[in-house]
């Protein structure tokens, strides 16, 4: 009787995230509040709240390093050059290329029939593929409900990101001292990846450094509850999450989103691998 209810105990008490060896984290599933509350500092009209159940899924530990693109690849198309950092100036269409070759380097089934613009996904893959904008999230959220994982809100210290914008400065911008954090530096290119703390599931950089490509099409939140969603069938633009070293920190908040065409490479975007459990 004693050992059923220790082990009862010890389940309950598992953590959310577990490490991998391979680069990658694995993501309990569970249920949580996509989008932000009404009441949250600089949310935007398309954060509408609702609920989502996400599955067990991998998901990687840091953002994609040049070092890892260019061993693919055999290209490092960065601006800010260092094999640490994260790749960056990538398209959509470049990382899920990415996904592919590395999926069949390592014998992996690839997770996406690519055909010239024309992308399917096939979910039932073992191979790497972008995370969706749920598992984005959920993962960054890191079972918290807070604006952003870091508690209140990350400073420069934190978070590489437009320091002299702390998150709130616009409304305090002549009274500082009302402020969580202060202004700090601005570094004005990437850093190496896992430069700072991981939040409370392990993962470095979900706010700032680059901003990350999603698996999912930009487009309105269903109000209903969702379960494993991948964004619209159509839509002209792919999501992109976390903000990068340019944005203001209200711009890395765990619920903003941003979009870009497929096609566009810029020089604070990259992104980070998924894989089904």
């Amino acid at each position: 009787m004693k050992k059923t209810v220790l082990c009862a105990m010890l389940l309950l008490s598992a953590p959310a995230a577990l490490a991998a060896n391979d680069g990658m984290t694995l993501i309990k599933g569970g249920t949580f509040q996509m989008g932000s509350p009404e009441s949250e500092n600089w949310r935007e009209a398309d954060e509408v709240q609702h609920t989502v159940t996400v599955s067990d899924f991998y998901i990687g530990t840091h953002e994609v390093t040049q070092a890892e693109y260019q061993a693919i690849t055999g290209k490092n198309p960065s601006e800010f050059r260092g094999k640490n950092r994260p790749v960056e100036t990538v398209s959509w269409f470049d990382a899920v290329r990415f996904c592919n070759l590395k999926s069949k380097r390592e014998g992996l089934k690839p997770a996406y029939t690519i055909d010239g613009e024309n992308v399917t996904w096939d979910r039932t893959a073992s191979g790497y593929r972008l995370p969706t904008e749920a598992e984005w999230e959920y993962a960054a959220r890191a079972g918290g409900k807070g604006p952003f994982s870091i508690v209140p809100s990350p400073s420069p210290k934190q978070a590489n990101y437009y320091g002299h914008y702390p998150y709130n400065i616009e409304q305090n911008y002549f009274s500082t001292g009302n402020l969580d954090v202060k202004p700090g530096s601005y570094r004005a290119h990437t850093v190496d990846v896992g430069s700072f703390k991981p939040n409370a599931w392990g993962l470095y950089d979900v706010h700032g450094n680059v901003s990350e490509w999603c698996w999912d099409r930009y487009g309105a939140y269903p109000q209903q509850p969702q379960t494993d969603p991948a964004g619209p069938e159509n839509g002209a633009t792919r999501v992109c999450r976390g903000g990068g070293w340019n944005d203001f920190a209200k711009h890395l908040r765990s619920a903003y989103r941003s979009s870009q065409t497929p096609d566009d490479a810029f020089v604070s975007r990259g992104f980070r691998l998924a894989r089904n459990k």
